[in-house]
């Protein structure tokens, strides 16, 4: 199929690439482009509102100069109240950015009872009068009189509807005027005010607008919109129109700023339109009021998002083209590289003879085609040759297994043997590192009191070794009967395997001889290592004076060594290929691993104990090939399996009988639980002995002991007064309370759940208790 085809992937490949880098490059450009547009409408609203902000200023500076400079030439003396109203006149009519203004006279210093305050304004396109010193009115308590007169300066006023004068909404510049009379003292003469549409200064703000949707703001200082491009949010809080909950603290924070001077830009959400929208608030320096442009910037960057979808599509059919040319050309070149692979499929289910394409040129295809040739023609010439080599190897493979047939023949057993007889087991198993191995080993009993023990190792491996084995055997058999001195047949070994050795061949051997009725071991060594000897749960190397390995050397001289097995003593024979194993770190097994693994063993049979150690040698060398050949012999010699004393009646016959039968549990090798419970019934039988049975003193209590691979039985004989413990005997309640126990009547309880079966019987006027403890979990009974 197309997609598992290496053209199928090519194009797959090529166009997934192409892909990416367009989308790259379009992702790169469009925020480039976007960084771009953003910072042009940052620098285009700060200009925007600046420009505005300027006119502003210019603007709001005409009235305050105009305010002020009336208030001057009031300040210079008092006019009459015509004159007032004329200059008052005249100031509005010669002021198009004035829409109304006032000169409202000090209540307290005028004749007329409701004060003076004559008040002209635009209307119609005319000038207009009206009298704020009406009725009711009291308009010295107007803010844009009485914040004037607190604040004893000029200063702008919130904006507010105009109800007594011009009957709109407008915010007024007021300057309270003071005169000085002879004695210095100031005193409140008049406020003069100058009024300013709101809807005049939406001829400023329109011009702060950036896109359809922008508009221009202007707030007072308390936060009231001043002007909005949105006409129902003028004369409103900016926080209730322009602010959402999740913005509203940026907005207080901004306007803030914008208060004490700071220009301000922020994004926050529209407050009329969906989307993100921009803020840039500046600030007027005359009147303190933020000024500032709302714009959407989804809106401005609409523009930007159509350019990217119309090179989304060029890049598309771009991709597109790219795609097709990638597939002719991939086609073109990947052609004779298909023709290549069917050949070599037909060529893989051995049809050598396959043609293959024809390529013309000198590119990495025409080479391809040509090194595939010439692969094929040494293919062809490999086959044949392995097919040769095949045969040989079979042939050698079959010989070397009828090989390793041959020499396991040659050692007792097969090569691994368990022999066992009433006062001695042995154990023995080689292990060849390859298919056949030069370690052997050999043992036989002459039908009497002698078993004959020998292991060896050949120097090399393979083949070699396994021949040179082979001679070694045949010429301990042929030198049996010198062995019964290990010395001299060692020597005449020697010198038989010397004769015609011309390869340097030679032989490590250990020779025993095992007098069984006395347990003597005498041996001889030709350079083998020193057996191990296992006694009572300590393992150690048995001393030996030692000659040269065999075969090196004719007429030397082999001391030979004496020692005294005893029962209970496990022997081990081995070769090096045990002490010398390397694990993947190339550290030894040793012969303290050796040691070590023997005594974890002890208590287990000799061919599980053999099974063991080999394990062990496994376990430690890991992955690590075996390097030599390996060769273990195990040699047991049993415990007494029973045993028999006599205690006089005293007050140490419990301590000695227990002593003497923890002696008997220790030789045995008596697992630890077991003799513990035995020596815990023995105590308690003993001492109900001695304290109920009225022996006369010395009277002789008899103790015998009879173990086997299955059970321990222990018998107590004494000559005192008849007693059946079992069924007579006083038993405690056991589980009572700690207040209703009893005190005595647990030594039953004792000897029935620490023994298996129990059973008493008086004869010859003897008392005779039997206990006996099973080695398997069996269950226990008690025999009357």
């Amino acid at each position: 199929m197309m997609r598992n085809s290496l053209t199928g992937k090519l194009i797959l490949v090529l166009t997934i690439s192409l892909t990416a880098v367009l989308s790259v490059g379009m992702i790169i450009d469009y925020r480039m482009s976007r960084e771009q547009v953003l910072q042009r409408l940052r620098l285009e609203s700060q200009e925007t509102v600046n420009a505005v902000v300027n006119d502003l200023e210019h603007w709001l500076h005409g009235v305050e100069g105009s305010t002020l400079f009336l208030a001057r030439i009031l300040e210079q003396r008092e006019y009459s109240q015509a004159g007032l109203d004329k200059m008052l006149r005249d100031i509005v009519a010669h002021n198009d950015d004035i829409y109304g203004a006032t000169i409202a006279l000090n209540p307290d210093i005028t004749s007329e009872p409701l004060g003076f305050a004559p008040y002209y304004f635009r209307q119609n396109g005319a000038i207009a009068h009206a009298n704020l010193a009406v009725e009711n009115s009291q308009y010295w308590r107007q803010a844009w009189y009485s914040d004037a007169v607190d604040s004893a300066r000029p200063t702008w006023i919130e904006p507010y509807f105009d109800e007594g004068g011009g009957k709109v909404l407008m915010t007024t510049f007021s300057v309270p005027v003071y005169h000085i009379n002879s004695e210095g003292n100031r005193s409140l003469y008049a406020v003069i005010t100058a009024d300013v549409a709101l809807e005049k200064l939406h001829y400023y703000l329109r011009r702060l607008q950036l896109g359809d949707s922008g508009y221009g703001l202007l707030i007072s200082r308390a936060g009231i919109v001043l002007g909005s491009g949105k006409p129902d949010s003028v004369m409103q809080h900016y926080l209730a129109v322009m602010s959402t909950p999740t913005n509203k603290n940026t907005w207080q924070r901004s306007f803030s700023a914008a208060l004490k001077g700071e220009a301000v830009a922020f994004p926050t959400e529209c407050p009329t339109i969906a989307g993100q929208c921009n803020i840039r608030l500046s600030t007027l320096a005359s009147t303190g009021w933020p000024v500032g442009i709302i714009y959407s910037r989804d809106e401005l960057l609409a523009p930007l998002a159509e350019y990217q979808i119309k090179t989304a599509l060029i890049g598309l059919v771009t991709l597109l083209l790219m795609a097709f040319t990638v597939a002719v050309v991939a086609r073109r070149i990947t052609r004779p590289l298909v023709a290549l692979a069917q050949a070599s499929d037909v060529i893989a289910t051995g049809e050598l003879n396959a043609p293959l394409p024809r390529v013309g040129g000198k590119d990495e295809v025409a080479r391809l085609v040509q090194s595939f040739g010439a692969m094929k023609h040494d293919l062809k010439s490999y086959i044949e040759d392995l097919e040769i080599a095949a045969a040989s190897r079979a042939r050698l493979e079959g010989e070397l297994a009828a090989a390793r047939a041959i020499q396991m023949s040659m050692l007792p057993q097969g090569g691994e043997a368990l022999e066992q007889a009433d006062n001695w087991s042995l154990w023995a198993k080689v292990r060849p590192a390859k298919s056949v191995g030069g370690d052997l080993y050999t043992f036989y009993n002459n039908g009497g009191d002698k078993l004959f023990m020998a292991v060896g190792d050949v120097s090399d491996k393979g083949v070699p070794a396994a021949l040179f084995m082979a001679k070694v055997m045949s010429h301990i058999q042929q030198y049996a009967d010198a062995f019964e001195s290990p010395a001299q047949g060692m020597a005449l070994l020697n010198n038989a395997l010397e004769r015609g050795n011309d390869n340097c061949m030679f032989v490590t051997l250990f020779f025993g001889v095992l007098t069984l009725p006395t347990l003597e071991l005498r041996f001889a060594s030709a350079g083998h290592t020193a057996p191990g000897l296992l006694r009572r749960g300590s393992s150690t190397a048995l001393a030996q004076e030692t000659g040269p390995a065999l075969g090196l050397a004719a007429d030397i001289f082999y001391p030979e060594n004496h020692f005294m097995l005893q029962p209970g003593d496990r022997l081990a024979i081995y070769t090096d290929g045990i002490d010398e194993a390397f694990n993947a770190q190339a550290r030894m097994f040793t012969s303290e691993g050796l040691h070590t693994a023997l005594r974890e063993s002890g208590s287990d049979h000799i061919e599980v104990a053999g099974g063991k150690i080999f394990q062990c040698v496994d376990d430690f060398a890991g992955a690590t090939p075996q390097s030599d050949d390996i060769t273990l012999m195990l040699l047991d010699i049993p415990a007494p399996s029973s045993a028999r004393h006599s205690f006089p009646g005293s007050s140490t016959t419990v301590s000695d009988a227990t002593e003497w039968l923890q002696d008997l549990f220790q030789q045995w090798s008596t697992d630890e639980t077991i003799a513990t419970e035995l020596l815990l019934v023995s105590e308690e039988v003993l001492t109900n002995i001695i304290k109920y049975a009225q022996l006369p003193t010395g009277t002789l209590i008899d103790i015998a002991i009879e173990a086997d691979a299955h059970h321990i039985l222990l018998s107590f004989s004494d000559s005192g007064l008849a007693f059946n413990p079992l069924v007579e005997g006083h038993r405690a309640t056991l589980g009572a309370d700690i207040d209703s126990a009893e005190i005595g009547g647990l030594g039953v309880h004792l000897i029935t759940q620490f023994t298996d079966q129990q059973s008493y019987q008086r004869s010859d006027d003897r008392n005779l208790l039997r206990v006996k403890k099973s080695l398997t979990n069996q269950e226990r009974s008690i025999s009357p």
